[in-house]
């Protein structure tokens, strides 16, 4: 906010005067130095024009007749100039014919005083000049601290971008290299373990058998987990292609890989598909993402012996597929969290499911990549509905 300046700021203020006609001057600097001006005097144009350069005058007092350029002349390269364009002029002018104030005004002269002139009336316009000068010099100040700051404000956060950039880079760096070496060590050890698990290097005791059923759910577990990492790192990178997709191929195939986790959790899936339902336009891999992730989360989340249902209908020109089950529910406070990255509804180390809250992330992005929006719905003790649709290919 611009403060008022006080009448009396005002004072100590420069004034040029301007004339060719050192009795003029001298009876205008009396008057003003009188009032607490400091006056500085110019015999004609040129002079007055460096003495603006060096003094830089709060008002300026400029005669019409003078040798060289005249008032209007020096008025109109004053007001040419960033340095000097708020600089007030006052025409000084024994001439009264409104030609003359045409001309002047033309020039960007601020005031007129024809000659001869009152003095508190001078007085008076040159207090009033000051003021409105100081007024905006006051603003510009203001108007160059928050350019300052703002230019300051702008490095910052140019800074804080390359940092940012910086760290995604290392992060895509630092994810190429855990996917691959956690990759390849998990397949070797999946491959032996299930060697174990089929007979294939030698008899097992029912104990060791157990045993062996435990380490491949971990393994699963870990393989999700890893996948997770590296899905989400490529979901903003990898461009998608569209084509006609069969939901009903999808649906199939997921539930296919997601049979045996269900298994073991005594988890029903029902899937709810009319038989001629459209296909969708849509990338095959990222619906493939988005259905296993949800699958995944209501087998995982739902208590033992849960039902879950994947059902899908065709509504105009879009088919709408959904996830459905009857488990514990989210609450109303948890809803609005559960798409954020690394977001459990469950954070602490004892919670049924794992992973590292990447999968719903994970979904409203590939979802959003399709032009559509991930709905849910959920009541607490009775379940919760995920929901988006596509455009029918057809």
């Amino acid at each position: 906010m611009v403060s008022t300046p006080h009448a009396d700021e005002a004072y100590g203020a420069t004034v040029l005067v301007v004339d060719d006609e050192p009795y003029n001057r001298e009876v205008i600097a009396t008057f003003l130095d009188m009032e607490g001006f400091r006056v500085i005097q110019a015999e004609d144009g040129e002079q007055a024009l460096q003495l603006v350069v060096r003094h830089a005058p709060d008002v300026i007092l400029l005669d019409v007749i003078m040798p060289g350029p005249d008032g209007f002349e020096v008025c109109r390269r004053l007001k040419a100039h960033s340095e000097t364009l708020f600089t007030p002029v006052v025409i000084l002018t024994a001439l009264r014919g409104t030609q003359e104030r045409i001309r002047g005004a033309s020039a960007g002269a601020d005031e007129f005083l024809s000659k001869p002139f009152d003095n508190v009336e001078l007085v008076t316009r040159v207090k009033s000049l000051v003021r409105i000068k100081r007024y905006h010099d006051q603003i510009q100040a203001h108007a160059q601290a928050l350019e300052n700051r703002v230019a300051e404000r702008t490095a910052e956060l140019q800074r804080a971008l390359d940092e940012l950039q910086e760290l995604d880079r290392l992060k895509s760096e630092f994810i190429a290299n855990v996917s691959h070496e956690l990759r390849t060590p998990l397949l070797h050890v999946k491959g032996y373990v299930s060697l174990l698990a089929d007979g294939m290097l030698g008899d097992m005791t029912p104990e060791q058998s157990q045993g062996l059923g435990i380490a491949q759910e971990a393994i699963e577990q870990l393989g999700r987990v890893v996948e997770d990492i590296v899905d989400f790192s490529d979901v903003h990178e990898r461009e998608l292609t569209f084509e006609a997709v069969s939901v009903l191929d999808v649906c199939y195939n997921v539930l296919q890989v997601l049979a045996p986790q269900a298994k073991r959790r005594n988890v029903e899936v029902t899937m709810n598909l009319p038989v001629d339902l459209p296909p969708v336009l849509a990338d095959r891999a990222a619906l493939t993402r988005i259905l296993r992730h949800l699958l995944d989360n209501a087998i995982k989340f739902g208590p033992r012996g849960n039902t879950v249902e994947i059902a899908a209908e065709s509504q105009r020109a879009f088919v709408r597929l959904a996830v459905r089950d009857y488990g514990p529910g989210i609450s109303v406070e948890q809803l609005p969290h559960i798409f954020q990255v690394f977001y459990q509804a469950d954070g602490s180390s004892t919670r049924r499911g794992g992973g590292l809250g990447l999968g719903l992330a994970l979904v409203r992005s590939l979802v959003e990549a399709h032009g559509s929006q991930i709905h849910v719905e959920s009541t607490e003790g009775e379940g919760s509905v995920f929901y988006f649709e596509l455009p029918r290919a057809v």
